[in-house]
């Protein structure tokens, strides 16, 4: 089995009193096995697109990424590091736990064994999007096409392929992978995918139209989105809910799976249907006197 010699630990704040506890114990487990790490305050990257190149040529170095804090914090880093094929270990130190499905209790439980190579390793892949063909940035979760305003409906169509699918008359529109298919897709009404199948969700957003409902295609289609004739505004483009930009009368949004998927790691007794049940209350029976 694979072992892990070289480890990024990525913090999402390094003055969290809470964070430095969980990453020293870390460290403590990793250096008895003989490994070494790095450490990067993500806080200071929280706004940019990329780690600098000097940063991203040192995390480039090392076999594994080791990710503390919530699943915002985690789909900021995956934006940052997918491309380094480097696999990534999420510890939750946040409220929902998604994406870094490993506590603080279990990281120390099975650190050792997943060091040592005794993981299950699982690929996701994440869009790209890009405005009249220039790369502006990722998503890990879902690409949301909206308007500012309360309530304001958008005009758009859409196309896939280079065929035209729709117009969307809507509050917006919500184009997801199977891993953001339970982040904002699922809230209006979308499918829960499993996060390894190979297809995007089109999930509209308070629809004008009854008959719109979320539409799932193969991962490998191009969606290519522009404002409406009728739409005189700039539109609004969020990716992971974290990086805005905006979509010009005239400019073609196109979004499509990034060439470089992104690994993620986990311990020997994760399973996914195990995470659902825990996270979304399925199966939770109160007692109930008649």
């Amino acid at each position: 089995m694979r072992k892990f010699q070289k480890i990024a630990l990525i913090l999402s704040n390094r003055e969290s009193d809470e964070i430095q506890k969980a990453v020293q114990r870390t460290k403590a487990v990793i250096e008895s096995c003989g490994a070494t790490t790095i450490e990067v305050n993500n806080v200071e990257y929280r706004n940019s697109l990329n780690y600098p190149p000097a940063l991203i040529k040192e995390i480039a170095t090392c076999d594994l990424i080791i990710a503390f804090g919530g699943d915002g914090t985690f789909l900021g880093i995956a934006r940052k590091v997918h491309q380094l094929n480097i696999p990534v270990l999420g510890v939750n130190l946040g409220r929902l736990g998604f994406l870094t499905d490993i506590d603080q209790q279990m990281l120390h439980t099975h650190l050792r064994a997943i060091l040592e190579g005794d993981v299950i390793y699982e690929e996701r892949f994440l869009l790209k999007a890009s405005i009249d063909q220039q790369l502006r940035s990722y998503a890990m979760n879902d690409v949301v096409i909206h308007k500012t305003e309360l309530s304001r409906l958008i005009e758009i169509d859409v196309y896939v392929n280079q065929r035209y699918l729709s117009t969307y008359r809507a509050d917006g529109l919500i184009i997801a992978t199977p891993t953001g298919s339970t982040a904002y897709s699922l809230s209006t009404g979308g499918p829960i995918m499993y996060p390894t199948l190979p297809a995007i969700i089109i999930s509209p957003i308070c629809p004008h139209t009854f008959s719109h409902r979320p539409l799932v295609i193969p991962a490998d289609c191009e969606i290519e989105v522009v404002t409406s004739d009728r739409e005189r505004e700039d539109v609004h483009v969020t990716c992971d809910g974290q990086e805005l930009l905006s979509l010009s009368d005239g400019e073609r949004l196109t979004i499509e799976p990034s060439s470089h998927p992104l690994t993620l790691l986990h311990s020997k007794n994760y399973h996914y249907f195990s995470i659902l049940r825990e996270k979304l209350n399925w199966g939770d029976h109160p007692n109930i006197r008649r």
